[in-house]
This record gives structure tokens, C-alpha cells and sequence, in this order.
């Protein structure tokens, strides 16, 4: 067996050496990198192995049986460049690249998570506006991740933190929590068609009952943060369906017994693509910013957050098969401000 180090990754060769005249037949190669950012496994297996497990040919090669639980439960695993699990046999002269992504050290901090669906697959949570979904370099604490992390904790499932999409941190709704990465990659195999459709609330009347935007979005210039309906940018298609119009006064600082008045729009918005701040700026772009949402023309007079809900989702459970509807009620926040 050799060893090579290196700052950034550690090679192993494991040697059948008992013929050295055919030590390039008999040779079986692995080679484990620890970065920062995964660990991969990539091993040819020995030309004399006619049928073993991944389990027994890892197991050979004197893995640790925790990281061996971890591939398990983890790894995404490729045989000859084919999706494989576990459980598939693998014959001499096969590729097998394992893949594992590294072990989370987010703290664990209680949280009142709403659970709206779980399996031992999936953890779908209705999440509240202004929580982070993962920490940051400067926020460790009271995120998303965190609070699930805890759950997981408190139930002892062995499971970390792999968001299948995100939202943002003022934007309340339903997002999709994978328990392994293997779940995670699952969706990103399959290519998962999600069916989302968005609870808003706009400044101003919006005349149409329903509309099409099909607008493409790009970064504004001059701004790492904001986006911008640009010819150069990608596709980006918003269905808008009006439901209803609300009225609300607000007092006028400077004389308590004066107010302003501002009709709101109420509007459920189907995303076909998922760019960044899709909603947000194509309701911008025509002239009806999201209440509560300054960075893009609202106001924060009636609402301190963009009044926005993930409130539906709907996808084909790419490990059951199972057709998934979900369904999250609008927070009190937006409520409040159409008088439900």
C-alpha cells in the first residue's frame, strides 16, 4: 500500500503484489481527496474481482466504518460514469467514483419549525419570514439549518442539511428540505418539475385579471445584488392571476388626523423559471413593486418585508413516484393587510 500526501488531498494505492510481472493486471487503484469541499473516492477495481458489493471492495480497503455509513448514506456513486447505489455489484476493471460532500458543523438551535410534509426522504417546512435558510459568514445562528439540524436531533434522525431550493430571507413559504444528499441529487437527476405558485401583494391597481410576463432578467449594472429586466438576460416567464384590490390608509406624520390612502393588489403568481428575485422584478418592471419590498420600488408604510408567500407546491417525489401537493396559509403579516 502507498501513501501520498498533500496539502490539499491524500492519494492511496493498493497494490495486488502477488505477481509483480503483472502488477499493471492486477493493479487496484484508489485514490481519496479530502477538500474542503467533498471527499471523493476514485478506485478501479482489481482486474481479478469477478462480482462483489461497493460495501466489500470499500470495506477492503480499510475505510473507516463510519465513513463507509456516511458513503451509505450520502455518497453519490457512479459506476463507469452510471448512477449506481449502495447495493450495486461491481465487477474487475470497473470505475467507481464516490462522491461525499463534507460533514455540516452548523450549531443545532431550537426552532418552532412547521412541518407541512415529511417522509424518511424529504422534510418540506413553511417557513417564516426573516429566517435565513443557512447560515453565512456573519450570521451562524437562528437559521433554517440550524433549527432543522435540532429537529433531527430531537427525533434522532441522522440526516444533515440539503436544501432542494431556497427562498429568500423575507420571503415566507414552503421550501424542500433533502435528509441525504443522495435524496438531493435525486431531484437534480430526474430534473423535477416543481409547480410553484406565490401569494403577493402589490402597490398599486393592477387592470388585468391575468397575465403572461416573459421578460428575461439579468444583473442590474453596477449592482452585485439587484436584477433587472434586460434583453441580454435569461428566459424568465411569470403567469400573474389579479384576485382581489384593497384600500389601506395610513396616518401622515406630520398630523395624526390626515392620512394617505394606497390600493394594494392581491395576485398569485405561477413561476415557470427560477431566476433570481424573478417575481420582484417583473412586477417591478410593470410599474407594481411588492409592498414592503424598497429594494425594488415598495414601501415599507404598511409591511417591514416583502409581501410575499411560497404558498403551494407541487412535484412528482422523485424516490416514491408519489404526486406531492402542499399547501402553506399566508401569514398574518400579509393577511393584515388585505383585512382577512
Amino acid at each position: 500500500m502507498y501513501k501520498i500526501n498533500n496539502s490539499n488531498y491524500t492519494i492511496w494505492a493498493f497494490i495486488n503484489t502477488t505477481n509483480y510481472e503483472k502488477f499493471f493486471i492486477y493493479i487496484l487503484f484508489v485514490i481519496i481527496i479530502r477538500m474542503k469541499a467533498a471527499t471523493i473516492i476514485d478506485l478501479i477495481v482489481n482486474s481479478n474481482v469477478h462480482t462483489q458489493s461497493i460495501n466489500h471492495v470499500i470495506k477492503q480497503q480499510h475505510i473507516s466504518q463510519r465513513m463507509r455509513r456516511r458513503l451509505k448514506n450520502d455518497g453519490i456513486i457512479t459506476i463507469n460514469g452510471q448512477s449506481a447505489t449502495w447495493n450495486t455489484l461491481v465487477h474487475g476493471g470497473d470505475h467507481l467514483l464516490m462522491k461525499l460532500a463534507p460533514e455540516q458543523e452548523f450549531s443545532r438551535t431550537p426552532m418552532d419549525l412547521e412541518i407541512v410534509y415529511e417522509d424518511k426522504y424529504i422534510l418540506a417546512i413553511n417557513k417564516a419570514a426573516g429566517i435565513l435558510m443557512h447560515p453565512t459568514s456573519t450570521v451562524r445562528d437562528g437559521t433554517l439549518a440550524n433549527g432543522i439540524l435540532y429537529y433531527y436531533d430531537e427525533t434522532e434522525q441522522a440526516h444533515d442539511f440539503h436544501p432542494v431550493h431556497r427562498l429568500d430571507k423575507d420571503t415566507s413559504g414552503i421550501v424542500i428540505i433533502a435528509k441525504t444528499s443522495v435524496v438531493q441529487h435525486a431531484f437534480d437527476k430526474q430534473r423535477t418539475k416543481f409547480q410553484k405558485v406565490y401569494d403577493a401583494i402589490v402597490e398599486g391597481t393592477m387592470p388585468s385579471q391575468s397575465l403572461t410576463i416573459n421578460y428575461p432578467i439579468g444583473r442590474k449594472p453596477g449592482s452585485i445584488i439587484e436584477r433587472c429586466c434586460t434583453l441580454i438576460g435569461k428566459p424568465a416567464r411569470t403567469d400573474v392571476t389579479v384576485l382581489t384590490h384593497h384600500i389601506v390608509s395610513q396616518p401622515v406624520q406630520m398630523d395624526i388626523n390626515m392620512s394617505t390612502q394606497q390600493v394594494l393588489t392581491y395576485v398569485q403568481c405561477v413561476l415557470h423559471t427560477g431566476r433570481t428575485h424573478q417575481i420582484r422584478v417583473h412586477l417591478s418592471h410593470l410599474g407594481f413593486p411588492l409592498a414592503g419590498n424598497d429594494l425594488y420600488g415598495g414601501h415599507l408604510d404598511y409591511i417591514h418585508r416583502q409581501a410575499l408567500h411560497a404558498g403551494y407546491l407541487a412535484f412528482t417525489h422523485p424516490m416514491t413516484q408519489k404526486y406531492i401537493e402542499l399547501h402553506a396559509p399566508m401569514p398574518t403579516d400579509m393577511k393584515h393587510l388585505l383585512h382577512l
